[in-house]
């Protein structure tokens, strides 16, 4: 089931009904005019020559919509899927387009798949508040298992398309460590309001991730309270980033930790059970890695901020200077971190 809406954040009341927050929140505009109003003149070029997000200065062809990597015309114009998942030893994150890593407890992912696809992604966890507000922009195929009734209700109010066990039980495989499912299956479920937008600005080589304050590190140490630190050190011969430590064994173009505040909600009133949950509408802290700066072969670093205006609304990541970073063609991994998080650079 597919519902329209502009909900930007929720809460369980007593009477178990939801609370929607909308401050903030601009669903009349579409993720283009956002762009457009946010990026400064020289924004799509701080380092002389990058690129828009729609890859058309220096493309060979179409691209994916959110890595940045040409790719046939077929590909570029499939629908987003996305899956909740949560656990110990997830699968299938290394295949995605785009992942958002929540600190939460337990630590949950949002991957999302567009230009690649995994034939097994799990375990498939419940849906939380943050789903909507990070995925309503991609309107993608949602995977997820269950959740409380407010939650999902949030989540059938944005411009998700609802593949959630409970309504499409027959879509997932069933096994020892929990529900997986195939994003290709998940994809011809038959359903689509077309791709993504773009959502990063992409840099043509020789050109720069920011316009100032730009570093060179070979390894970041990411300690998050509460949670054990992650490790990620970049592989010069692949041009990644690795996690080492801390999480899965990934490897992305680009690694963003967000500063984002995070709100208690309620997994169940009657039983005072509580989670946290992040909230990804409004600005705040961010240190991008990515990969290699002009002249060098090692990776770049920027700290800047993030600004989501509402759930319509793309995330714009700013240098210091509030000129619009350029992202390294590839995939990209989000750790929504809380306050308190601190990122240490190695080498360089």
């Amino acid at each position: 089931m597919r519902r329209r809406g502009a909900w930007a954040w929720c809460a369980v009341a007593a009477s178990g009904t939801v609370i929607a927050a909308l401050a903030g929140c601009s669903a009349g505009a579409d993720s283009s005019s956002v762009r457009a109003a946010a990026s400064p003149a020289s924004a799509t070029s701080p380092g002389g020559g990058g690129t828009s997000p729609t890859g058309t200065t220096g493309s060979a062809g179409p691209v994916a919509p959110l890595t940045g990597v040409t790719v046939t015309d077929a590909i570029a114009h499939r629908p987003a899927v996305a899956v909740a998942v949560a656990g110990s030893a997830p699968v299938g994150l290394g295949s995605a387009d785009l992942v958002f890593e929540e600190m939460t407890s337990p630590v949950r992912y949002l991957a999302i798949y567009q230009s690649n696809e995994a034939s097994r992604v799990g375990p498939v966890t419940s849906t939380r508040p943050a789903d909507g507000q990070a995925l309503s922009v991609l309107h993608p195929l949602t995977g997820y298992n269950g959740g409380t009734s407010a939650f999902i209700s949030v989540l059938d109010a944005t411009k998700i398309i609802d593949d959630g066990y409970a309504r499409h039980a027959s879509l997932y495989s069933a096994g020892s460590g929990g529900l997986t499912v195939s994003t290709a299956v998940l994809a011809a479920d038959g359903r689509s309001d077309g791709p993504p937008p773009e959502l990063f600005y992409y840099r043509a080589p020789g050109t720069s991730l920011a316009s100032v304050g730009e570093t060179h590190p070979t390894s970041v140490r990411v300690d998050i309270p509460g949670q054990p630190a992650q490790q990620w050190s970049f592989d010069a011969q692949a041009g990644r980033w690795v996690e080492t430590a801390g999480g899965p064994r990934v490897s992305v173009a680009n690694l963003v930790v967000q500063i984002v505040s995070f709100k208690t909600v309620y997994l169940s009133r009657r039983y005072g059970v509580t989670t946290q949950s992040a909230r990804v509408i409004g600005t705040g802290p961010a240190t991008v890695f990515s990969g290699a700066a002009p002249g060098r072969s090692g990776p770049s670093a920027a700290v800047g901020t993030w600004d989501k205006p509402g759930i319509a609304a793309v995330s714009n990541y700013f240098d210091a200077a509030h000129i619009l970073m350029n992202f390294q063609p590839g995939p990209t991994w989000i750790v929504l971190a809380p306050a308190g998080t601190r990122t240490s650079q190695g080498g360089g």
